[in-house]
């Protein structure tokens, strides 16, 4: 996040220089703070004044909005200080060795971690310091030949003849064009898998009451393990952007925002770039997609944490109800769509219902992107039909050793042991005790590292980032991680069910399925 710290007599007026490009609104409070974080290298108090005063935000209130991501720093870094990733994937490749540094939660390069945890020198930014393409790592190609998403269109650019997804769908009325989205059977792929036709037609059906309605686009894939999302938007922006206009074009959206990881530059880069030369192309007339950029915390990949991110407020879940689609962003209504969704879009609209439905699994057709990470020789990402045996993606993947299970769903999932790899990919539940396929990360846990100590990890993972907003969470995942390091296990299950039913938002509610998980998994091995 930080960027090289600039501590000079001019530095508050460049500051207020850059301020000055900014709407005085709350809404332009987290760009303002990534203007103090670029212009400093951490979070100056001194500017924060500044930047109080520009938006006409109380101190107080924006120190509070500052404080709730966990991206940002507020001292310098030394230019000779390194940050070591202490993410799974990177704990995995470490092994036991003890590396020297500031410990940083998981930076999101997982299919990069192989000799050892990513480690970032105090200079420059994060992703120009991993000298490796982790989209051109070793992958796994699928027999058959699976790639829909996943190989770049030789005609991705930004013209009309190459959007041809949108050609057929900007002839079709709008409510047809959610027609052929519910006939293709399309489920969201940001890990609740909901469908997708619903969600717009409650945005839809609410407009009269609330409003026109907006479309935001969550690519903040915060999840550790998960890096699918940025393989789209790095290679082949168009795309998404295609599948934004469809989609905005259904629910009668004039302004969309795309919602990127923070320490995602070069996607960010690569959709600016791409948001350019469509409006230069006038694909996107009539339509503002407007580029946001988030600032850290697990938390942020909710839905209404990006709403309240983008409103300027601190990075905390909603209530509901009222849910997005029905009063989301500033009371509108709200579609929240996750990349790797609106991605498929153009290829329905091109190939049509029947093509789409080739594939997947009735209840849930289509294929899915995978980042692979962990224990296996080929790391990155894979894109295989929905319904594909877990077992099928390992050995595409190649264990490097034996494996004592995979992680699959992140910090909000759970494992599969060996004797339960035949476990097919599909949407919901894979075990019944906590294993979800979620947005799609499978982690290789070799056995020389062990569940139990995967389990610790993500256990702490999700007590370091609870956003503190409600009790269950903030008091109960600390506890219940600590409780695991210490084999209390009567106390780690007497907090299980208070966690999972008294928390706020999604991810307290699935923290504690690492451990329901692993104990149906793996049974009294765990303990």
């Amino acid at each position: 996040m930080s960027g090289v710290v600039t501590e000079t007599a001019d530095a508050l007026a460049e500051l207020q220089q850059a301020l000055s490009t900014l709407p005085r609104q709350r809404t332009q409070a987290l760009p303002a703070l990534h203007l103090v974080d670029h212009q400093y290298g951490y979070l100056n108090h001194e500017a924060l004044e500044s930047v109080a005063h520009w938006l006409h935000v109380p101190r107080a209130e924006l120190f509070a909005v500052a404080t709730s991501y966990t991206e940002f720093r507020w001292s310098p870094l030394a230019e000779d200080a390194r940050r070591v990733c202490n993410g799974l994937s990177c704990q995995i490749a470490g092994g036991d060795a003890a590396v020297s540094g500031e410990p940083h939660e998981c930076m999101f390069f997982c299919a990069a971690a192989a000799d050892g945890a990513v480690t970032v020198s105090g200079s420059g930014r994060l992703e120009a310091s991993i000298g490796i393409d982790i989209w051109n790592a070793a992958r796994a190609e699928v027999p058959g030949g699976m790639h829909r998403l996943t190989s770049v269109r030789t005609t991705a650019t930004a013209s009309r003849s190459s959007w041809r997804g949108w050609a057929a769908a900007s002839a079709l009325m709008p409510a047809e064009i959610v027609d052929v989205v519910e006939a293709a059977g399309l489920r969201g792929r940001g890990g609740a898998y909901f469908p997708v036709h619903l969600k717009w037609r409650g945005a839809i059906d609410a407009a009269d009451r609330n409003g026109q309605p907006l479309l935001v686009i969550n690519a903040e894939e915060g999840e550790p393990g998960i890096f699918k999302d940025r393989v789209l938007m790095e290679r082949d922006p168009q795309r998404l952007l295609e599948g934004i206009r469809i989609a905005c074009r259904a629910i009668g959206a004039d302004h969309a925002f795309l919602y990127i990881n923070g320490m995602a530059d070069r996607s960010a880069a690569a959709m600016a770039s791409a948001i350019q030369a469509a409006t230069n192309a006038g694909l996107l007339d009539g339509l503002t997609v407007e580029i946001r950029r988030g600032a850290g915390g697990y938390v942020c990949g909710e839905e209404s944490v990006i709403l309240e991110s983008i409103e300027g407020r601190r990075a905390v879940p909603r209530l509901k109800p009222p849910f997005p689609t029905e009063r989301g962003l500033w009371g509108r209504p709200t579609v929240i769509n996750n990349v790797e969704t609106l991605a498929n879009l153009p290829d329905i609209f091109e190939h049509g219902v029947d093509w789409f439905r080739e594939v997947g699994l009735p209840d849930a057709p289509g294929a899915k992107l995978l980042s692979l990470s962990g224990g296996f020789r080929h790391r990155g990402w894979i894109e295989v039909p929905l319904g594909t045996p877990v077992s099928d993606i390992l050995q595409l993947a190649e264990p490097l050793e034996a494996l004592a299970g995979v992680a699959i769903g992140g910090p909000s999932g759970g494992f599969l042991s060996a004797n339960h790899f035949d476990t097919p990919i599909a949407p919901g539940s894979l075990d019944g005790h906590g294993a979800v396929l979620g947005a799609g990360g499978i982690i290789g846990i070799p056995q020389s590292f062990g569940i139990v100590r995967a389990l610790n990890v993500w256990a702490r993972y999700n007590a370091n980032e609870s956003c503190g907003k409600c009790t269950p969470c903030r008091e109960g995942s600390g506890r219940m991680a600590d409780a695991l390091a210490e084999g209390q296990w009567a106390d780690v299950e007497a907090l299980i069910p208070l966690i999972a039913s008294g928390s706020l938002c999604g991810l307290g509610q699935m923290a504690p399925n690492p451990i329901s998980s692993a104990r149906h998994q793996f049974g009294g091995s765990v303990a």
